[in-house]
């Protein structure tokens, strides 16, 4: 299974479009989806991790309220993308309004260990300053997970 880490910036062109830096491009594949995520940004998966998280969707009961507002909220925005022979990939606008993102602007692309995050970087800047604050919620967090 892949493993996305490290961040970087990169512009968005004019017509909304991005370069998924190649450490990510060669963990991601050919082809790749992005949805909504959580917190205001867009989440990209793998299509194998993507076909991992539709199979938990199959499991158990079909119509569990909490499993279907889920569902409703990654998958009615899921778009199968692919990036150019240039790495570029162009963010559906429905996304692109979601996250914040506008033409000619920042954005930090984030590896967040099985997924990629891509951010409107003064979105993401500020959530960063949040999480600096609460530092000592951070270190709880990892404690309960035995890190």
């Amino acid at each position: 299974m892949p493993k996305f880490q490290g961040g970087s910036c990169n512009s968005v062109d004019d017509k909304g479009r991005i370069v998924i830096p190649q450490r990510f491009r060669l963990l991601l594949g050919e082809r790749f989806i992005m949805t909504r995520g959580f917190e205001g940004c867009v989440f990209v998966f793998t299509t194998d991790q993507w076909q991992r998280l539709g199979d938990k969707f199959g499991m158990d009961v079909m119509f569990d309220k909490g499993k279907v507002r889920l569902q409703r909220f990654l998958y009615g925005a899921a778009s199968e993308v692919a990036p150019d022979n240039q790495g570029r990939v162009a963010i559906p606008q429905e996304l692109r309004e979601w996250a914040g993102i506008e033409p000619n602007s920042e954005v930090v692309i984030a590896g967040c260990t099985n997924w990629v995050e891509i951010w409107d970087k003064k979105r993401y800047d500020a959530m960063m300053m949040a999480e600096l604050e609460q530092g000592e919620a951070l270190m709880d967090i990892a404690k309960e997970m035995g890190i």
